[in-house]
């Protein structure tokens, strides 16, 4: 049960969270069927199947409730989550349906579950494209609280989607060192009157009468110098303030860099030349899935540098090296090859919108990641 003071977090930036269970049923206490398993994250818990890989939903099945719209050479890319022993009784949320090719798939809540061809390892998420989000219960929160995706990740945020603050120095609670002239700059995340203490959020006494909430006993702010959603201005401010991270961004290599364009800051080579990611590659089931011009292997060979890599490494983040037939190496973001335009000369340049046979290949935008999608 959610307490009488709580609700669950809904609009802004986070409005899928509207779905969210309460803590005591959130996909963390299980239980799952064999063939699933979960990955628990600072801002929650990701669905898994029992190697690890991650699960994910599709929109389109919203459409067609118990039936799953991913078949053919959909089906290909997104293999389903087959149940192959279904208890007579299977745990709570849990049901299975009978697919097109006679097989059955587990559903969650309602929703058919699959994998990701191009998830190259355990842990990875690189199906988040195209209405695909991961299966993800993120945690309870308080009303006046919810979760959104930042450049520093997934961190803890007011209803209207701005980000929330701690701070970590000084002595004692940290908000009775925030008084006086502080207090226009650091604004506390008010609790209703009758709001109580519930997992790892509290409610604090403020000197003033004011009720504040706080995160790990950690009183919670927001800076008034975020003007929008997803600002972190107030990171690393002087007085030891600090976004509260709930769950890290994946991390880069080091040899990439950000760079400003047209279209808004992007990622792009030591040389800040234009990173872009190929859609589809020789893999010629994307193709027909997806439809639509393509860059084939003269067009590759003409206006396409490959991004090479030294040496097969552990991926990072999102980022890793692919090894072809021929022994080359390439650095692949989400599974996708790497690649610079010849055409482009100077950082920052987008001359792909230019030629339809490159709308295969997109820049990777340095911009908010999009909080995976929950239950």
């Amino acid at each position: 049960m959610i307490p009488p003071s709580w609700s669950l977090p809904q609009g802004g930036i986070c409005a899928f969270v509207l779905l969210a269970w309460a803590a005591g049923n959130s996909a963390a206490s299980g239980p799952y069927p064999a063939e699933v398993a979960a990955l628990k994250l600072g801002h929650g818990t990701r669905l898994t199947d029992a190697q690890g890989f991650t699960l994910y939903r599709y929109e389109n099945d919203l459409r067609e409730p118990g039936t799953s719209t991913c078949v053919e050479d959909c089906a290909l890319l997104r293999p389903a989550l087959i149940a192959k022993d279904v208890p007579p009784q299977p745990p709570l949320n849990w049901t299975v349906i009978e697919r097109d090719d006679g097989g059955q798939q587990w559903t969650y809540k309602g929703m058919p579950l699959y994998r990701y061809v191009r998830d190259s390892h355990a842990g990875t998420a690189f199906g988040e494209v195209d209405g695909w989000t991961t299966a993800f219960e993120p945690i309870t929160t308080p009303a006046e609280i919810t979760i959104a995706s930042t450049l520093l990740g997934h961190v803890l945020a007011a209803v209207s989607g701005h980000t929330l603050y701690v701070q970590s120095s000084g002595s004692g609670s940290g908000y009775r060192a925030c008084e006086g002239a502080c207090l226009q700059t650091w604004l506390p995340v008010h609790a209703p009157w009758g709001a109580v203490d519930y997992g790892d959020f509290s409610v604090m006494a403020r000197a003033d009468g004011i009720y504040q909430w706080a995160y790990r006993n950690q009183p919670l702010f927001r800076f008034a110098g975020d003007a929008s959603r997803g600002d972190t201005a107030g990171h690393g401010r002087a007085g030891g303030w600090s976004a509260m991270v709930l769950e890290p961004a994946p991390p880069v290599p080091e040899w990439i860099t950000v760079v400003g364009s047209d279209g808004g800051p992007l990622y792009a080579d030591a040389n800040g030349m234009t990173l872009y990611s190929l859609l589809e590659d020789d893999n010629a089931t994307e193709r027909a899935y997806r439809g639509g011009n393509h860059c084939d292997e003269g067009c590759l060979a003409r206006y396409w540098n490959p991004v090479r890599a030294e040496t097969m490494g552990p991926p990072i983040g999102h980022w890793s090296v692919l090894e072809h037939a021929d022994g080359t190496l390439q650095w692949a973001h989400m599974g996708r090859p790497l690649y610079t335009l010849k055409l482009e000369n100077r950082p920052g340049q987008l001359y792909y919108t230019t030629y339809r046979q490159f709308q295969w290949m997109k820049p990777i935008m340095y911009a908010l990641p999009a909080l995976q999608g929950v239950f």
